[in-house]
């Protein structure tokens, strides 16, 4: 069975005590003088629930402007119902009700009429007052008002209309006091960064966050919970994700070589291949006849060199990258210096026979291997090979970035290429459809193959109390 979520529960309260409202004013007229009929005329709890049941959101913007456009909406049309009826009996008619209507002296026709007239100014009003999205909650109030079996003539469509406004207006004021009401907890873990891997979670540059994970990740924010991305990309494949997303700390991008701010565009920490470590592995690739993207960063931008002739793949990798953002590409010789990381775009055996190249030289043990396919290319059997400094494993720069802003850290991923992430993170969690050994180095494994699972973990351990969170 699905979990029962919180706007659920949160729609039962409401409803609840808009019934709770109505029982309040039956009370009442068990005071001397008191009409026997006063709580329903005044106030009816079928009305508050629908509109209770309606304004009910996941977040407090959603709920706050649906409260606005309910109560607008409801005064809108109650208002033009009530003065219709009004200004239709002051002309000497008698307003029909529905169980009045007689086919044999068309009493209707006139009010009839007056009513889809009238429903025209109600829409008017609305798009006047910049109440669109609320021009149907009008126009229901509007019919609520003017065709109901129990209007009659005197003074009781004011009651009627006042009881229908009255009404959405308490239920709207419910749903909004139960949405913005928060249980208090006890535990704001505000010590802890979340590094969210999603490598594994979006494959190709065009894969965006979408729905649940768009939405979780901007709500974290919002409650202030400290959550970062780690990820094999670079600003310029990473960056067109936050466009709809918000994140309150710096990027642990290029496998942990880089600490990018996202928000000054400026790169705070990097982990380069020392300059005669770099140019040793460039001649190992020569002599390979591998001819690598290198990659350095000057100045704040991503500088990617290449040469030589290139394969099918390594061509389209080009033509992607080509004068996008956050990076430029310059045929020709890298600069002299370090190096950040070496790309080679090749088919899976030209990619397995040069790993085994750089184990068997004397640089392994100074060098970090990345492997995985190329999702970009539309023909199977490309892989991606990076090369980064040894280093880049002990996530040295994201360590001491947390100790300048006294945060611990809590890794999450679905994927083999975060595993020093989960290595090295105070808390490591992942998916049990990930790999055993990345499941190893976790301290708890969640039960399910679907990453939304990783942003619910963020949110519960937020509040959890950690010394109850024990390793798996």
């Amino acid at each position: 069975m699905k979990r029962i979520g919180l706007r659920t529960i949160k729609t039962a309260i409401s409803i609840f005590l808009c019934l709770a409202v109505y029982i309040v004013l039956k009370a009442i007229e068990l005071l001397p003088g008191v009409d026997d009929n006063f709580a329903f005329s005044w106030y009816n709890p079928f009305f508050a629930g629908i509109a209770t049941a309606y304004s009910v959101h996941a977040s407090k913007s959603a709920s706050l402007a649906q409260a606005k456009n309910r109560c607008v909406a409801s005064v809108i049309g109650g208002v033009v119902g009530i003065l219709l009826i009004t200004f239709y009996e002051l002309c000497g008619g008698t307003w029909p009700n529905l169980n009045s209507v007689n086919l044999e002296t068309w009493n209707f026709v006139i009010p009839y009429l007056l009513i889809s007239l009238f429903s025209i100014l109600v829409v008017v009003i609305g798009v006047a007052t910049h109440q669109s999205a609320a021009v149907f909650v009008a126009i229901l109030t509007f019919l609520s008002v003017t065709i109901n079996p129990n209007i009659n003539v005197g003074q009781w469509q004011w009651q009627f209309g006042l009881n229908r406004i009255l009404s959405t207006i308490v239920g709207v004021l419910i749903a909004l006091g139960v949405n913005l009401f928060r249980l208090p907890h006890r535990h704001y873990n505000r010590d802890l960064l979340f590094c969210v891997g999603i490598d594994g979670i979006l494959m190709k540059d065009a894969d965006n966050f979408k729905g649940f994970m768009q939405y979780k990740l901007n709500y974290l924010n919002r409650i202030k919970t400290n959550v970062t991305l780690f990820t094999t990309r670079t600003p310029t494949t990473f960056m067109p994700l936050l466009n709809n997303v918000k994140i309150s700390h710096p990027v642990i991008c290029m496998s942990g070589a880089a600490l990018y701010d996202t928000v000054n565009f400026k790169y705070l920490a990097l982990e380069n291949i020392e300059e005669k470590l770099a140019s040793n592995v460039l001649k190992l690739l020569k002599a390979e006849k591998v001819h690598p993207f290198v990659n350095q960063v000057v100045d704040d931008v991503l500088f990617t060199f290449y040469n030589g002739p290139l394969n099918e793949a390594a061509s389209k990798y080009v033509l992607d990258k080509k004068n996008q953002k956050f990076n430029s590409l310059i045929p020709g010789e890298c600069l002299k210096g370090e190096i950040l990381y070496f790309l080679i775009i090749d088919t899976k055996e030209n990619i397995n026979n040069l790993v085994e190249v750089i184990n068997r030289s004397e640089y392994a043990s100074k060098l970090a291997i990345f492997i995985y396919d190329d999702f970009e290319y539309e023909k199977e059997g490309f892989q991606y090979l990076k090369i980064y400094s040894k280093e880049i494993e002990k996530l040295a720069i994201l360590h001491k970035y947390c100790e300048e802003v006294n945060l611990k850290i809590v890794g999450l991923s679905s994927s083999d290429l975060s595993n020093h992430l989960l290595k090295n993170s105070d808390i490591a969690i992942t998916l049990k459809s990930n790999s055993l050994l990345s499941q190893s180095y976790c301290d708890k494994v969640l039960d399910s193959a679907s990453p939304d699972a990783l942003f619910r973990e963020v949110n519960r351990l937020y509040y959890k109390n950690l010394a109850k969170y024990g390793k798996k």
